[in-house]
């Protein structure tokens, strides 16, 4: 499984100044131009997405509270 941030709206810079200052245990996909949006089917940001090992979306959803998190973790993991 593999948890990551969509970003496709800052800069580069600013997205690894933020990862680095929030100390983000997850990457962030960055991209402007790319086809992240419909990839990942982003329909307002922020963005979390959970991806599964088979490549299908586990989970995705904006503001994700902690206790969200634990339990989309654990339902992904099955």
């Amino acid at each position: 499984m593999v948890i990551l941030s969509v970003n496709p709206i800052d800069m580069q810079g600013r997205v690894e100044a933020d990862a680095k200052y929030y100390k983000l245990p997850y990457n962030v996909l960055i991209g402007r131009d790319s086809e992240i949006i419909s990839d990942y089917q982003i329909v307002k940001l922020p963005r979390l997405v959970i991806v599964r090992k088979d490549g299908t979306i586990a989970f995705t959803e904006g503001y994700v509270t902690f206790e969200k998190l634990e339990d989309a973790l654990a339902r992904a993991s099955k």
